[in-house]
């Protein structure tokens, strides 16, 4: 009995002695790629140095070699940029109703001073007989004056209309755009909104963003359509916010044959040369990641 005890004890030993050795074994294994982690984490950190307040990592010109790095001197580069933006096709309706009226009353001022013209003329006459031993009674003379007074508070009044509506409409679509009812000479780009050879875009460009100048152009394309892009020409500024975009609005004239009244636009506009960014370009090839950081 106490041999087969003393033979079960010598086993379960033999059996212990056994796994130990194959923990320590493969936990050897474990325990070098533990430490040859935590010597590439140590040897990582040591690649990043500080210099002058810049950060680099230094390569050693073996691991330059086989990563496959190169090196060239970056070039100053010059970055005009562009804004891209919303605008709507506007109807100016109201610029034509406008125009109609001017013109009934400038046809109707000229009516009145031609009458004026006729009837100062014959008050002149009857004052020079009534005041010629009275050939014509007084009350002649005061009917004929009645009447070029008359005809001086018409042509009064309809002077301040065309000037109220002239006014009228400047503070609605800004002065370039109310000289359309005036018939004073204009760019082609404004003169045919009136004969819808073009129509009138309002387009609504960032704060920060360059305003355009006398001359300017945009490029604009309607809203999910794939044509060609339309070139539009500076107008003016516009004198009411786009309540579906923030910015400054702006007038600009395009040609018609793609657009419709209400279509909304999208926009690109280049920077002026004066907003442009000065730096360095730098190719996506040239972006070294190290530390969970892009490197240049």
């Amino acid at each position: 009995m106490n041999k087969k005890i003393t033979l079960i004890i010598g086993l379960q030993a033999i059996i212990i002695i056994t796994l130990f050795w194959v923990l320590v074994f493969y936990g050897q294994d474990e325990y070098e790629a533990y430490q040859s982690e935590q010597e590439e984490e140590i040897e990582s950190q040591s690649k990043v140095t500080e210099k002058d307040g810049v950060n680099t990592v230094y390569l050693t010109p073996e691991t330059q070699k086989n990563s496959g790095i190169l090196f060239s001197q970056v070039k100053p580069s010059r970055f005009q940029g562009s804004v891209k933006t919303l605008g709507t096709v506007l109807a100016i309706d109201p610029l034509i109703q406008a125009k109609t009226q001017y013109i009934a009353l400038q046809s109707e001022l000229q009516l009145v001073q031609t009458a004026a013209g006729v009837h100062s003329q014959q008050y002149q006459r009857l004052k020079t007989l009534n005041e010629d031993d009275k050939n014509v009674s007084d009350s002649v003379a005061q009917e004929a004056y009645a009447l070029v007074q008359a005809d001086q508070a018409k042509i009064a009044a309809i002077t301040a209309q065309m000037h109220n509506l002239l006014a009228t409409t400047q503070l609605a679509w800004g002065e370039p755009l109310a000289s359309l009812i005036t018939g004073k000479p204009l760019a082609a780009g404004i003169q045919q909104l009136l004969t819808r050879q073009q129509v009138l875009v309002q387009i609504s460009l960032p704060m920060d963003a360059s305003s355009p100048s006398k001359g300017s152009v945009i490029d604009i394309t309607p809203l999910n359509a794939r044509t060609q892009t339309i070139r539009a020409t500076y107008v003016s500024p516009a004198t009411s916010a786009d309540i579906s975009a923030l910015g400054r609005t702006y007038y600009f004239s395009a040609p018609a044959a793609l657009l419709r009244i209400g279509m909304r636009v999208n926009v690109l506009q280049k920077n002026s040369p004066s907003n442009a960014l000065n730096g360095v370009i730098v190719p996506s090839s040239a972006v070294v990641w190290h530390g969970g950081k892009p490197w240049v």
